[in-house]
């Protein structure tokens, strides 16, 4: 059952009612009027934070996001999807059918850009037919705790046997389209189609329109042979991905296989490698896979070794942290961290901070909320939702300036 903190809250709603003026100069450092405090003091380079579990009872978590009034969308692997509307979380209704299989099963969760004017959530999940089974993305409306209007926008092609590598992350680009990131599906093993290759949405990322259909300027459009959804191929298990303020840039993170997990910049038409081209290798016996770099093939920006198994990430842009305003913050699953990236005019990576490893568990998605804040989700069986509040330092203490060169 998931149970959203609740004590803390009533105390703070009944409490001024009964005693007024007793709150009017609260400290931003006391108790959390709406979860449990979890670590009540993290020091970190740039600044100090506390942990506040927000939500608790989440089997394996996947995805949130909010919609425009301040309400929280949850998915959770197995197939539900949570409305949290404050201390209430309820499961969403008339959910689409969900092949929950090891890494398969419900997967992102994005709220349009525009819906206040469309009321379209999208959703990526997993579905199997005839032994078979891939990626799908969807979209939604959602009429009080039921979806209504659900419609299959595409699936990925074609849909193979493996229960694993699905990816999958939405994101939504200002000129109206979108972005979906699809996993290879073991094709370095099975060998079920040739990748790297545009010939089918295996290991890509596709570009569609919120309709689904797909924009007549993706780069492999009309070229024959290839798919027309595909914005860019060779990829292995992307399973995050975030539009950088500003610039508009595409980066995503994916999973190499035993190290080689990459930081990505994204360009249309361009070729990401795997298997071909890879830095990391396998995990028994630890034999390269592939060579480390190849003509006509990207290189990734940045790479890991031993890898962190990267999930979600965000662009941080908000007010409550302004010393990270900017800096792209990464979950990582293995490593149970989250990893402060700060990178320069250039594109380039000039310095990382770990924060919270092993504190709080498998770290599956890392958003930024409507309040400024950043929340963290965790992948386990008792899984949570977390958010990490700014806390004041002490005279004398305050955050350094952001270094330069960023």
């Amino acid at each position: 059952m998931v149970h959203i903190m609740r004590m803390a809250g009533l105390f703070l709603v009944l409490f001024p009612l009964l005693f007024p003026g007793s709150f009017a100069h609260a400290d931003p450092d006391g108790a959390s009027p709406d979860g449990e405090i979890v670590r009540a003091r993290v020091e970190s380079e740039l600044a100090a934070f506390r942990v506040v579990r927000v939500v608790d009872g989440l089997r394996h978590p996947w995805a949130v996001d909010w919609l425009p009034d301040g309400r929280m969308l949850i998915t959770e692997r197995g197939g539900t999807l949570y409305l949290v509307d404050g201390r209430q979380a309820t499961a969403v209704s008339h959910m689409p059918q969900v092949w929950a299989e090891n890494q398969g099963g419900l997967l992102d969760v994005a709220v349009a850009p525009d819906y206040g004017e469309t009321g379209w959530i999208y959703l990526t999940y997993t579905l199997r037919e005839d032994g078979k089974g891939g990626t799908v993305l969807a979209r939604a409306r959602l009429e009080g705790t039921r979806l209504t209007q659900l419609e299959e926008l595409y699936r990925q092609t074609p849909f193979l046997e493996p229960n694993y590598h699905f990816g999958s992350r939405i994101a939504f680009l200002d000129d109206g389209t979108l972005l979906v990131t699809l996993g290879e599906r073991g094709q370095r093993r099975e060998r079920e189609v040739d990748i790297p290759t545009p010939s089918t949405s295996v290991g890509t990322t596709v570009r569609l329109h919120a309709d689904g259909s797909v924009p007549d300027d993706n780069p492999f459009v009309g070229q024959e042979g290839a798919r027309p959804e595909v914005y860019s191929y060779g990829h292995r298990n992307a399973q995050g991905m975030a539009i950088q303020p500003g610039s508009g840039a595409i980066w995503q993170h994916e999973h190499g296989p035993h190290g080689g997990d990459e930081l990505n910049l994204i360009e249309a038409g361009n070729n990401y490698g795997w298997p071909d081209v890879s830095l990391g290798d396998t995990y028994r016996g630890q034999q390269p896979i592939g060579v480390p770099s190849a003509p006509g093939v990207t290189d990734p920006v940045a790479s890991w070794d031993p890898s962190p198994a990267f999930s979600g990430m965000t662009f941080y842009t908000g007010d409550a942290f302004p010393q990270w305003r900017n800096d792209l913050f990464m979950g990582a699953l293995a490593q149970q961290k989250i990893l402060r990236i700060e990178l320069n005019e250039h594109n380039q990576v000039v310095h990382q901070e770990a924060l919270l490893r092993g504190e709080i568990g498998r770290i599956r998605d890392v958003a930024q909320g409507p309040d400024g804040h950043l929340y963290v989700l965790t992948d386990m069986p008792d899984g949570g939702l977390y958010r990490l509040d700014p806390l004041r330092r002490p005279e004398g203490g305050e955050s350094r300036p952001a270094p330069q060169g960023r």
